[in-house]
């Protein structure tokens, strides 16, 4: 599969259901509350397990219909990955602490998982918060998520364990191009 690329300064496409994108590649937009319909499409087609997985619980339809609502309101960051006329995965970001962490969430269609949609939703997340000043993403992973635990890990992740949860803390790039663990690595040696 080609390496899908950002575009998160891109005017997005109206939200569509029947039209194809207009091209056949998968590519990463930024989305507004023009896509609420495809965002919620995405999220409803989740299964039982990757409901628990992604919301904490098996999340009725009503449930992650208003999750989507919320989320395109309140998210400070929101990128799918389009492809085939509709959005595939999704990466939601949301608003930065006074520590400079910021929660990340992924969802993925079940058709195209394990084809690195959600590391390129990954590397587009982390561009955001590079150019927002954000210095690290946080993933809330469930313990048995080992597709997201592996994301996490392939990202350099820090995991600390707390019941049935993982927090995932990755290192966001600094101004220049290098992240915060190399630099704390490098003062550690000085």
């Amino acid at each position: 599969m080609p390496s899908l690329h950002a575009d998160i300064s891109a005017n997005p496409p109206a939200c569509r259901r029947s039209t194809a994108y207009p091209t056949e590649k998968p590519q990463i937009t930024r989305i507004w509350a023009e896509h609420e319909c495809q965002l919620v499409e995405l999220l409803c087609g989740l299964d039982r397990s990757s409901r628990i997985n992604r919301f904490g619980h098996p999340a009725s339809d009503a449930c992650v219909e208003a999750y989507a609502k919320r989320a395109i309101a309140s998210a400070a960051f929101i990128a799918g990955v389009f492809a085939q006329g509709r959005i595939i995965g999704v990466v939601e970001v949301f608003e930065a602490s006074h520590d400079g962490i910021a929660e990340a969430a992924f969802a993925v269609a079940a058709d195209w998982r394990r084809q690195g949609v959600g590391s390129d939703l990954l590397a587009a997340g982390r561009r955001w918060a590079e150019q927002s000043g954000i210095r690290t993403l946080r993933m809330v992973i469930a313990r048995n998520n080992w597709p997201m635990r592996g994301l996490a890990h392939k990202a350099g992740a820090r995991l600390d364990f707390d019941l049935d949860e993982i927090f995932a803390d990755i290192a966001v790039a600094t101004a220049a191009g290098l992240s915060s663990r190399w630099l704390a690595a490098a003062a550690r040696a000085n």
